[in-house]
This record gives C-alpha cells, structure tokens and sequence, in this order.
C-alpha cells in the first residue's frame, strides 16, 4: 500500500492516554510487522473528534496509534547518572496515517516518565529513520546482526546530575 491509498487522520483530533501491555500487544501483534515485544510503558491514541472532510471515518474512542518504550536504565556518564530508556514499538492502523500520531505520544510519554534520552532503531529494510529524525532523533550509527540491518537512533531530552 502507498501513500495514496492510506486514510488520514490527525493526532490533534486524538486523545493519548496510557494503556496495559494487554492491550498494546493485541494491537501490535495486528499492526505491527514484527508484532508485540516487552515493554514498561504503553501509550494509544484514541479518536476524539473529526474535524474535516478529508479524515478518516473512524468512531470516537477507537485506538488509531499505539508506541511502547522500555523501563528506565541509569547510564553512569562523564557529566552524571543519564536515565535512558528505549522506545520500542509504534503502529497505526492499517491502511490509516496519524498525522502527528509518533509526535504526540512521544510527548506524553517524557512529559510522564522524563527520561534524560531514549534511542530506538529504524530497520533499514523497512524505513529510513525519516521519521525519527523529524522528531529530533540523532542517527547513531549502524546496527547489524544476522538477519537484519539497522540505523540507531538517540534523542536528548535533557541530563540530569544525581
């Protein structure tokens, strides 16, 4: 599917709100390509409203967008104790396009938890990491085990000095 054929719906119109590892893992394993994986936190984006033509006829309260992150991890660093944490999963629905939807949820999730940096992975079989970069990842480098190929991604939220 490309581009041209996805819905759209936009992440203002939604509500985030946390959810239990029941319910993003259903989702992921039915979004996701690679399926549900461990995670500490879970966060989905709920239809609020519609506010145009040109979006999706979605109910309200339907689940659009879900992004799963790590627990937290204490770093020693050369300037203090960092706690980073690993962003694991995102996914919409299929055939739909949250405008915004990885922006929102990665914000609610460091306006909760306030890591001092997360990393994630885009597999390059599969994206570019464009995505990442506009929400002010840094690229890293590349990861490369058997079976697959990654770009590694890190974004600062701040460094705190226990």
């Amino acid at each position: 599917m490309d581009n041209l054929d996805l819905q759209t719906v936009y992440a203002r119109n939604c509500e985030v709100l946390r959810i239990d590892r029941a319910v993003s893992s259903v989702f992921l394993n039915a979004c996701h390509r690679m399926g549900s994986a461990s995670c500490r936190y879970g966060y989905g984006l709920f239809i609020k409203r519609r506010t145009g033509a040109s979006e999706a006829v979605l109910p309200g309260g339907e689940l659009v967008a879900v992004a799963t992150f790590s627990s937290l991890r204490r770093w020693k660093k050369e300037n203090g104790v960092v706690a980073s944490c690993e962003w694991i999963r995102y996914a919409s629905l299929p055939g739909i396009r949250v405008v915004g939807g990885m922006g929102k949820l990665l914000d609610a999730f460091v306006e909760d938890v306030r890591p001092d940096d997360i990393m994630t992975y885009a597999d390059l079989g599969w994206s570019d990491g464009a995505s990442y970069r506009r929400l002010g990842f840094k690229e890293e480098g590349i990861v490369e085990k058997p079976g697959f190929r990654c770009l590694k991604f890190r974004l600062q939220t701040g460094i705190r000095k226990i």
